[in-house]
């Protein structure tokens, strides 16, 4: 693609999952959405990161590194997934046809319709820069990690989205949401800070 930055395996994605806690079903899902990528010439392996954590959610941090690094190893691209998401075969398709450095798709909290990205962006409106959304799903350029190093996320207390989203955006990057794109997720997220 002429539009693709240069690189050994354009279009290569590490589908990096955090943990393998899997809520029923989830791990199909995102088991047939990297086949379905795949199948469309996307070349696409899913890696489950070991859980590194002594409680539950200290270490995610830690586990986010270990994914850049694995990433690191020839991939163009990265997608966080947490072990909760139901996302449709051709999401990461979607994302990546964006051909953009850090993309999600759109997120509301299960049962309440709470919006977990900001600020407000409707839905239905297509691709729109935000401040910061959840990770349950993000598909990053590994590149972007060149200029912050694999030591990017923080664990636990204070590691929350919006300081990791301003660190990003200080370097010049412009995380996107996809509002196009709806991402079920099984349960509400975790709160550790509350």
């Amino acid at each position: 693609n002429t539009n693709s930055w240069a690189h050994q395996r354009p279009f290569s994605v590490l589908v990096a999952a955090m943990g393998a806690h899997w809520k029923p079903g989830c791990w199909q899902r995102v088991l047939d959405m990297v086949q379905h990528a795949n199948s469309m010439g996307f070349p696409t392996n899913l890696e489950e990161i070991m859980d590194r954590c002594f409680n539950p959610y200290d270490a995610l941090g830690a586990m986010r590194n270990e994914a850049i690094m694995r990433a690191r190893q020839g991939y163009e691209y990265l997608l966080y997934v947490d072990n909760d998401v139901m996302p449709t075969p051709d999401l990461l398709v979607r994302l990546l046809e964006h051909q953009v450095s850090i993309v999600a798709p759109w997120v509301e909290e299960p049962g309440t319709g709470k919006l977990l990205h900001g600020p407000h962006r409707e839905p239905g409106t297509g691709l729109r820069p935000i401040r910061w959304t959840v990770l349950s799903m993000l598909l990053f350029r590994v590149n972007v990690f060149n200029s912050v190093g694999t030591e990017f996320w923080n664990n636990s207390i204070g590691a929350d989205e919006g300081y990791h989203f301003q660190k990003l955006w200080d370097l010049g990057h412009s995380p996107m949401l996809d509002t196009d794109q709806p991402l079920p997720v099984y349960s509400i997220p975790t709160y550790p800070l509350a």
